[in-house]
């Protein structure tokens, strides 16, 4: 998979995971191409199917997040976050992107982080990023919100390019002396081609953990 085509896909189908908005800035700011760092079974070509595909455990820096993700997708770092979003909001929110994973088909699944003030709740931190959205001119259709475990799971569409993308947000709460962090992983894939990967993406969603 070379880099043009992982930059329009990470560019085209991120929204609250990193931002949405960020494929129309990248139409806008000639930033550099992410680098790629494709993970060692991804150059088989063809993706195994669902049932074949093969897991790895991905555990944040601090040890208190962790998730199963496919082996065979390819990883993707974007060296500075200011060349595709806004520095404000990245430093409002101490936005980082610890994984970018993508499958050549399409989907693609991220991991963002952000810290609140204290006080905020999941659907609180989930509306503020909602508003970031709708304020830099990157509305989305919000399907279906609601609470599952010690997460909130948010469904909702996007439309670009003509194309309806069909997004689903993960977001868990970590409360912290300071601020509080919200982890927001996030699933992303063409709404004609989400089934495909419906069951890759409840594995995700299953394998999700936070620690005490």
């Amino acid at each position: 998979m070379n880099r043009s085509k992982v930059s329009v896909l990470i560019l085209g189908i991120l929204l609250v995971g990193g931002g949405f908005f960020l494929f129309r800035r990248r139409q806008s700011v000639k930033a550099p191409a992410p680098s790629v760092t494709p993970s060692p079974t991804s150059a088989r070509g063809e993706s195994e199917t669902p049932s074949e595909t093969p897991y790895e455990t991905f555990t944040t820096a601090d040890g208190r997040f962790s998730f199963e993700y496919p082996t065979t997708w390819t990883r993707t770092e974007i060296q500075n976050l200011e060349t595709v979003l806004p520095k404000e909001f990245i430093d409002k929110y101490e936005l980082t992107m610890p994984l970018i994973l993508s499958d050549p088909r399409g989907a693609q699944t991220t991991l963002s982080t952000y810290r609140f003030e204290k006080g905020l709740d999941l659907d609180a931190g989930m509306d503020a990023l909602a508003a970031e959205l709708v304020e830099m001119g990157q509305p989305y259709n919000e399907v279906d919100r609601q609470t599952v475990g010690d997460s909130l799971v948010v469904d909702s569409t996007v439309e670009t390019q003509g194309v309806t993308v069909q997004v689903r947000d993960l977001l868990f709460l970590i409360l912290r002396n300071e601020k509080n962090t919200i982890y927001n992983l996030s699933f992303s894939a063409r709404q004609s081609a989400w089934g495909d990967y419906e069951t890759i993406f409840n594995h995700i969603q299953n394998s999700a953990r936070l620690s005490p």
